[in-house]
């Protein structure tokens, strides 16, 4: 498990005096990048290569092509918008979703219709597929999480591509209607495009193409990592969610409460969310509505999270700010604390 100490913000000021608490809009960069690499079939040893990667602590390895010089891809807004919508769902609603979606695919244009890289884990000769391998480390107190997907056609196939896309879809794990208790199963979300690009080149039947796809998560404060969408991975990593263990609490301290976490302050959790395409951007409102069973002027707010992963540690710590009314004289009997994250693609 990893212990994060509670992180203090002092003195953040509130959008509405009467009842609507927002704490700091918190900015995750959501970018993407690829690389298209065709080599000759003789030299398929000399370009793959076993990169050591790390999901915290641990380290595995993932064969894959160079990574250098990759190219900006487009970020789907309105793909990730969906991914994430269904994904929360899971998470925060437990929507019953447990039919079981492709975990990646890239879609090629070409002269003479569509080429489709479906997932299957491992890189084959003769073959056409796409491999995910995740990458999770912390970088001055925030999350960076890597995706690398590595699409391949090591067949005779030849064609001319003008664009290629990325589709991927997450999971968690959850419970479902009729599931006995203590036997988890999978939910998952539809496979969506996340990004594209326009791209131009020719596989030969003497040659084989390699796609390397990086997508990333950057600047997750650990507060917030319970709404980043876990993507299926060849690690096997997911979230599991409120039904199955993750919890995320919110206290608002009244001054007349223990003020900690498992404390008898008032206390609420997320059982909603709002997410909006605003430009480039996706907003996420997640609302936390608290009975303080008293008035305040000043609203001391306490965020506990515990947040467990299947293969890897939990995320555990706290978040505490102090939140002030626009004005002199305001007074809060029911704390509608709104925690507030933008996703800002590049």
């Amino acid at each position: 498990m990893i212990n994060t100490l509670c992180t203090i913000v002092r003195k953040r000021r509130v959008d509405d005096m009467q009842q609507k608490l927002v704490i700091r809009k918190e900015l995750v960069k959501v970018k993407g990048n690829y690389k298209v690499i065709i080599i000759k079939k003789e030299d398929f040893f000399k370009v793959l290569k076993l990169v050591k990667l790390r999901i915290l602590n641990k380290e595995y390895e993932a064969l894959m092509p160079p990574l250098d010089d990759m190219l900006k891809n487009t970020i789907d807004v309105n793909g990730l918008l969906v991914l994430m919508t269904q994904y929360l769902s899971l998470v925060i609603s437990n929507t019953q979703n447990t039919n079981a979606s492709t975990p990646a695919q890239m879609v090629l244009t070409t002269q003479s219709g569509n080429v489709t890289l479906t997932y299957t884990g491992g890189i084959n000769l003769n073959a056409q597929g796409v491999s995910v391998y995740l990458q999770i480390f912390e970088d001055n107190n925030s999350f960076v999480w890597q995706y690398y997907y590595v699409g391949y056609d090591t067949t005779n196939n030849s064609y001319t591509t003008s664009q290629i896309e990325l589709y991927a879809s997450a999971y968690v794990q959850g419970w479902s209607v009729g599931v006995t208790p203590g036997f988890p199963e999978t939910l998952y979300t539809d496979i969506i495009r996340i990004a594209y690009a326009n791209v131009s080149f020719t596989k030969d039947s003497n040659s084989y193409l390699f796609i390397v796809w990086l997508i990333q998560f950057q600047n997750v404060p650990p507060y917030i990592i319970l709404f980043i969408p876990t993507l299926q991975n060849n690690a096997g990593i997911g979230t599991y969610n409120f039904a199955n263990g993750s919890s995320y609490t919110v206290y608002l301290d009244n001054n007349n409460c223990n003020f900690q976490c498992g404390g008898n302050c008032p206390s609420g959790s997320p059982t909603g969310f709002i997410v909006y395409v605003q430009g480039n951007s996706i907003i996420l409102e997640v609302p936390v509505m608290v009975g303080l069973g008293g008035g305040v002027s000043n609203v001391n707010m306490l965020i506990c999270y515990n947040v467990k992963y299947s293969n890897m540690p939990n995320i555990s710590g706290c978040y505490q700010t102090t939140l002030s009314p626009p004005m002199s004289g305001g007074t809060f009997y029911l704390g509608l604390a709104t925690i507030t994250v933008i996703f800002q693609t590049s």
